[in-house]
């Protein structure tokens, strides 16, 4: 269990996400913007040899990564969890159904000091709802401590790319 105050838990859960991505050896990071996740986006903007962009809808960066998988590509998708119903659709249907890995990062909403009530609801039941998809999914959180992040998050690339399957880590990025 992490015990640090709550003003520093964001800064060390992004920078064990960096520590996980940067163990992949990731070269596209595709993100909605989000501010809980821009810490890690603008690591990467400035990385050499990796590159970010932005998308505007979740079913377009399924699209985007599915297209990375097939060539081999190392790329990564960054969103919000409440993102991932816009996204099952693609999910379910194309990179599952085509057997295509993929490693999608959903930043936690909801839950305590959430400062959008939309999102309690949804957010709540992301992760059932993705594993109700048969979607493998995994969460990190307060009760994993940052020193496993970076190997869970490598962890479950290499599941992705041994089972040619999408699978969803949902991160608790700010509380």
């Amino acid at each position: 269990m992490t015990s640090l105050p709550a003003t520093a838990y964001p800064a060390a859960a992004c920078a064990a996400v960096i520590a996980g991505l940067e163990a992949i050896g990731v070269a596209y990071v595709i993100h909605i913007p989000d501010s809980f996740g821009a810490p890690v986006v603008a690591h990467f903007e400035a990385a050499e040899g990796v590159r970010c962009f932005p998308v505007a809808r979740e079913e377009e960066g399924i699209g985007i990564l599915s297209g990375l998988a097939m060539s081999g590509r190392k790329g990564v998708m960054f969103i919000q969890d409440v993102g991932l119903g816009n996204s099952m659709v693609a999910l379910t249907t194309f990179a599952m159904a085509y057997h295509m890995p993929m490693l999608i990062l959903a930043i936690r909403r909801g839950g305590f000091g959430e400062f959008n009530a939309a999102v309690h609801n949804y957010s709540e039941t992301a992760i059932e709802m993705v594993e109700s998809m048969k979607i493998k999914a995994s969460a990190l959180d307060y009760r994993v401590p940052f020193d496993q992040w970076p190997g869970v998050i490598k962890s479950a690339y290499d599941y992705a790319q041994m089972t040619r399957r999408p699978i969803v880590v949902f991160l608790n990025l700010k509380d």
